[in-house]
């Protein structure tokens, strides 16, 4: 009886810890989620929203990296005020339109996480250093720049 009396608190205490751990991991920052903000349904949309220079985030559901750095990009989107910012599931894309947005990209594929910058709706394969930035250092890298108004080629 005194075994079940010792442990009874410890295992309730070991049980309360991890319902909270879990719950802290599945939640985003401040109960935002990617459909919270504004979306793009298919590659054709891309490069043409009536902004004329604005942000596009790529990612996959699936993308362990995207999941990584998921509460950073939402967080970005809800303060930064400078530009508009779309979301974009590859998942959900139409294959037969991806062949042309990875042209006017100038890749050979898509890869998740990545960012693009559009500016005046075009997107130069010449400078796509400049604008396109894929992987989570760069997408996070980039973000900091932008919202601390220091990336010289945005204006």
């Amino acid at each position: 009886m005194t075994m079940k009396r010792l442990f009874l608190p410890l295992i309730l205490l070991i049980l309360a810890f991890s319902a909270t751990a879990c719950a802290e991991k599945t939640t985003t920052t401040a109960g935002l989620d990617y459909e919270d903000f504004d979306y793009i349904e298919d590659y054709d949309e891309v490069f043409n929203r009536r902004e004329g220079t604005y942000i596009v985030y790529l990612y996959s559901e699936s993308c362990f990296n995207c999941g990584e750095i998921k509460r950073d990009v939402l967080a970005f989107a809800d303060s930064y005020t400078d530009r508009a910012m779309f979301f974009f599931n590859v998942d959900n894309a139409t294959a037969e339109l991806q062949n042309a947005f990875l042209t006017t990209l100038g890749r050979t594929q898509v890869g998740t996480p990545s960012l693009i910058l559009i500016k005046d709706n075009g997107f130069s394969t010449t400078a796509s250093s400049r604008y396109f930035f894929s992987g989570a250092s760069a997408v996070l890298s980039i973000l900091t720049d932008l919202e601390k108004g220091t990336y010289q080629y945005w204006s």
